[in-house]
């Protein structure tokens, strides 16, 4: 058995890590704005001539449009596949735990902008900079619970952050959010029942794929900052599909 990160540990790991590979630091994102509560539909105003033009019952603006349902994400088991060539950039991961993992699959414009860890456990950054950095993390091998237990700092973790997908025969998790970037500040001295949940913070995906050999890697996908609406949860999924795995 490896030694692994906390999972409780790579939400505000990451966030730094990726920070410092973007070359400049990031500006402290504004405080989210909850979204407005969109309004009940207006009723179709109607200028009567009398009080006795006025209609028995008005009429409804109509409905909104339905929103298309997302495409449906590839629920079969992640088999990190022998890479067919050489994988630049994270040789010193595969010398330290004798094999690596890289993605074949990122969205448009990410490139691996770093590589952090030593000895047990690697963290690989990939970036899209321009009018915003975002950043991919791939960390691996991690350590994570489902049932909330968050480490050594005694936080239960919200059970609405978190969700169930099956990958074949095994469960992964989807993650929205992290412990506020405060509450992180004040650290373990911070009363439990006052640590808060910034739902907007990331979005990660924990799973594990299996090598040709029968091994199984345990794994951590995380797209930040947030809010995450430039990238889906499919789109991680299909990263993890795309894994290739090297040995030393």
């Amino acid at each position: 058995m490896r030694v692994a990160f906390k999972a409780g540990m790579l939400l505000a790991a990451a966030a730094v890590i990726a920070a410092g590979c973007a070359g400049q630091p990031e500006p402290e994102p504004a405080t989210p704005t909850p979204a407005a509560t969109a309004p009940a539909p207006d009723l179709i105003a109607i200028t009567p001539a009398s009080p006795a033009a006025l209609p028995a019952s008005p009429t409804l603006a109509p409905a909104d449009t339905p929103v298309p349902a997302p495409p449906p994400i590839d629920a079969s088991a992640v088999q990190c596949a022998p890479a067919d060539a050489p994988m630049q950039g994270i040789a010193k991961v595969s010398d330290e735990l004798g094999y690596a993992l890289a993605p074949t699959f990122l969205p448009q414009g990410f490139t691996l902008a770093g590589v952090s860890g030593a000895g047990s456990a690697f963290t690989q950054i990939y970036q899209r900079t321009g009018a915003a950095t975002r950043s991919i993390i791939l960390a691996y091998p991690v350590e994570f619970s489902p049932d909330g237990a968050s480490g050594p700092l005694g936080w239960q973790r919200p059970d609405d952050a978190l969700d169930e997908l099956r990958l074949g025969d095994h469960a992964a998790y989807v993650m929205r959010g992290g412990w506020s970037d405060a509450s992180i500040i004040a650290g373990p001295g911070l009363d439990p029942k006052d640590a808060e949940w910034d739902y907007d913070k990331s979005l990660a995906l924990f799973f594990s794929c299996a090598t040709d050999d029968g091994d199984r890697i345990a794994l951590a996908i995380q797209a930040l900052p947030g809010p995450v609406d430039w990238i889906s949860v499919g789109e991680i999924v299909d990263i993890a599909h795309s894994l290739r795995h090297t040995s030393r």
